[in-house]
């Protein structure tokens, strides 16, 4: 009696779980569906220069969970668009805060994937509509290495090194087991150079997650400028009035403040509610 009603409760358990795992499947496929769809009328939009309609579709996209590199690309440039078109009444472009939308998509479109270069000519482009600082100058090597590295993501570069490994192990192999003298010289100074570059391929993939990972960057979102202040107060000097769009660092937070870094260094408190991490 006892082992019929411990078998009836285990049948109904899973005959329970694999309704509930069919049900989220279905609404996955749905879900997925509705996102293709939308994503199909936002380029619709977009195509008949309808911003305001291509925004409120690639938002939606990205809402139902499926925000690719190409969908905030996309949705940068629709804001963008809509910014530089809706001056109706103010004389202004980008009156709503449109530039730093599109700024920081573009952004996200560079995290997903670094290597698009349309995203980073565009973002190129945004930033000089702000008043945005100039960074402090790195030295060459450094300009070179980060360059090297936003080619690809980390696990493209992930992806290579595994591959070098194996050609490096193949040829290591082919040192050992070869008879022939000529081969087993070829083969042991190829393994060295493939050896070098499976540890820069590497370090290139540690240094691009720690990258993605560690990404304390933020951008200033207003209407046009908004206060910086000297100490989490709004009493306080005003050390700088960014534009929308500006990127800086945050060190940290206190209550509704925020310290952040600029790009020269200086530094300074605002409020929370004015950035967006991206």
């Amino acid at each position: 009696m006892i082992r019929t009603y411990i078998y009836n409760i285990s049948l109904y358990i899973v005959m329970l779980a694999a309704v509930l795992l069919s049900t989220q499947t279905v609404t996955a496929a749905d879900s997925k569906t509705t996102a293709e769809s939308v994503w199909q009328q936002g380029v619709k939009a977009y195509t008949d220069k309808e911003y305001d309609r291509a925004v409120e579709c690639f938002e939606q996209v990205v809402a139902l969970g499926y925000g690719s590199a190409d969908v905030y690309y996309n949705l940068g440039d629709a804001y963008f668009k809509r910014g530089q078109h809706n001056i109706s009444g103010t004389n202004r472009p980008f009156a709503a805060g449109e530039l730093g939308k599109a700024i920081i998509n573009y952004y996200r479109a560079l995290r997903l994937e670094p290597s698009m270069k349309d995203a980073r000519y565009n973002l190129d482009l945004a930033r000089d509509h702000t008043n945005d600082t100039e960074a402090v100058p790195q030295a060459l090597l450094a300009r070179a290495w980060y360059a090297l590295r936003d080619t690809m993501s980390s696990n493209s570069w992930a992806v290579i090194s595994v591959v070098v490994l194996v050609v490096t192990l193949l040829l290591v192999l082919l040192y050992l087991l070869s008879s022939r003298v000529v081969l087993r010289k070829v083969a042991f100074f190829v393994a060295i150079v493939t050896a070098v570059v499976f540890v820069i391929t590497t370090i290139l993939a540690l240094s691009q997650r720690a990258a993605y990972l560690n990404d304390e960057r933020a951008v200033v979102m207003c209407n046009d400028t908004t206060p910086v202040h000297a100490s989490p107060d709004s009493s306080s000097k005003i050390v700088r009035q960014p534009s929308q769009g500006v990127t800086v660092d945050v060190v940290r937070e206190h209550g509704e403040w925020s310290e952040i870094e600029f790009a020269d260094g200086e530094k300074g408190w605002i409020r929370t509610t004015a950035i967006e991490r991206i």
